[in-house]
């Protein structure tokens, strides 16, 4: 049987998986498998996973490819550590690094919704902080936008970080 907080986080799942229009549903936590974080990480952001094993064939290759989802995640978009949840844990269903990565692309797919929701109410030129500009003029495909966001909630994450006096080594995406 499933715990309340166990249903909360299927319903999470649930609601990104249809919010990216991904024709899949689950009914319990260990159904968040390596297909469904792949697949979340392609539609929100637009890109294929680096390194991706295209046809897995073991556990192995599944773990590989979560991983990708997670080194990606924390080292060319969100600049933060994801030490925490490893591939590793994914598939082998340990709730909580379930539910961490979970949060991680809800919260990633609310910043970036509201981000192109506002960018779209406002002028061609948009300006959150003295040099984090954002050009409406650029021709509007799904990755230009991503990445310009992402450019942005890095900007702001760094400032942030900065001002609280966190000190963040980052590697930028060539």
């Amino acid at each position: 049987m499933e715990l309340p907080d166990e249903r909360d986080w299927i319903s999470v799942a649930n609601d990104l998986l249809n919010k990216c229009h991904i024709n899949r549903k689950v009914t319990k936590l260990c159904e968040c498998d390596a297909n469904v974080f792949v697949a979340l990480y392609n539609a929100i952001l637009g890109e294929k996973v680096p390194d991706y094993i295209t046809t897995p064939k073991s556990q192995e290759d599944d773990t590989h490819n979560v991983q990708a989802v997670i080194d990606s995640l924390a080292l060319d978009y969100l600049q933060i550590s994801l030490s925490h949840i490893t591939g590793e844990n994914i598939v082998q269903n340990n709730k909580e690094s379930i539910k961490n990565l979970l949060e991680i692309f809800d919260g990633l797919l609310e910043y970036l919704t509201e981000q192109i929701s506002e960018a779209s109410s406002q002028h061609a030129h948009l300006q959150f902080l003295p040099g984090m500009e954002m050009d409406l003029n650029l021709p509007m495909n799904s990755s230009n936008l991503v990445n310009q966001l992402v450019h942005i909630a890095t900007e702001l994450a760094q400032t942030y970080l900065n001002f609280n006096g966190v000190v963040v080594s980052s590697q930028k995406k060539s």
